[in-house]
Order: C-alpha cells, then sequence, then structure tokens
C-alpha cells in the first residue's frame, strides 16, 4: 500500500514538473540575462523562430554583425537570414563552451563562446560543419523581460574558416 502511495505521489510530482518546463525540455529561466541567453541558444538548436523572435529587439535602428562580414539593421533582415538558415539545415546543435554576463541597472553584456555545429543532409550524406564562434552582445531589461538588442558574432580563429558547399555561408565556399 504504500509502494503504491508513493508511485501515485511520484507521478504526481512528474505531472506537476511537466506543467512546469516548458515543451522544449528545459527550464525557462527569464528572469536573468543569462537564462535568456541559454534559451535563445537552446531555441536555435530546435528552430524555433516565434521564441528568438519574442527574445530579441525588432528596433529598425539596431546593427548586429556576424560572420563573413554580414551587417543587420533592424531585425527584418536577420529575420530572414535565420528563417534561412534553418531551412537550409537538417539539424543544429550549439554547446556553450564558455558565457559571461555583467549587468548594471536595466541593460547586460556578454561574451559567450560555442560551437555551432550545422548537419546538412541525412545517413551516408550526411554533412557536419563545425563553426567555433564567438559572440558578444547587449541586452536591455524592456517591460520586465531581458531581451537581446545587438550581437557581434566572429569566429574564434583564422583556422575555423572551413570550406563548404551551402548556400547558407556561400564565401565559405
Amino acid at each position: 500500500m504504500i509502494s503504491l502511495i508513493h508511485t501515485a505521489r511520484l507521478w504526481s510530482l512528474f505531472a506537476i514538473l511537466a506543467l512546469i518546463v516548458p515543451a522544449t525540455g528545459f527550464t525557462a529561466d527569464l528572469s536573468s540575462p543569462e537564462g535568456v541567453l541559454r534559451i535563445l541558444v537552446r531555441a536555435n538548436v530546435e528552430k524555433d523562430f516565434a521564441t528568438i523572435s519574442r527574445l530579441m529587439a525588432h528596433d529598425d535602428d539596431v546593427v548586429s554583425y556576424t560572420i563573413e562580414g554580414r551587417k543587420y539593421v533592424g531585425w527584418a533582415d536577420f529575420a530572414k537570414d535565420m528563417q534561412g538558415e534553418f531551412d537550409s539545415v537538417t539539424r543544429l546543435d550549439i554547446p556553450i563552451t564558455e558565457l559571461k554576463v555583467w549587468t548594471r541597472g536595466e541593460t547586460a553584456w556578454f561574451m559567450m563562446e560555442l560551437d555551432y555545429i550545422r548537419y546538412i543532409g541525412s545517413g551516408k550524406e550526411e554533412v557536419k560543419m563545425v563553426l567555433p564562434l564567438r559572440e558578444t552582445g547587449i541586452m536591455e531589461r524592456r517591460n520586465g523581460q531581458w531581451i537581446l538588442v545587438t550581437f557581434h558574432e566572429s569566429f574564434r580563429s583564422e583556422a575555423a574558416i572551413m570550406p563548404s558547399s551551402n548556400q547558407a555561408f556561400p564565401s565559405l565556399k
């Protein structure tokens, strides 16, 4: 009888946790800049464009930079490229190797190193491309929510630029 009660309590706990943990499978910590950054990285892995959109600024005058010398002014061009990237890969894996965040009031800045791993195709045809990246950026707390305002992304070393035949990174051929 005690075993049955214990089992029922465990299932109740799992049910409560299922309600608390978002569908993405990780605990969402939207209360801190670091938590939001980790959610953004996870959203990239899951190709969750809605979460990325919700946690990034859509200001028309925001300027961000990424690899290949690409410059984004405002949200629209970045959104178009992100969707193109999601459409071009079979899957993504993005382990964070280092992350430091500093805050002062309603502003936070960060540095992050990660391996952006792209998979194209499947089975024997699958191609894996590892891009060791460095990211820096600025976040703001707006209406109580931390959001990524601007970022700068670069390779961690010159050796990181590897041959590629994909359309998302044409200059890396």
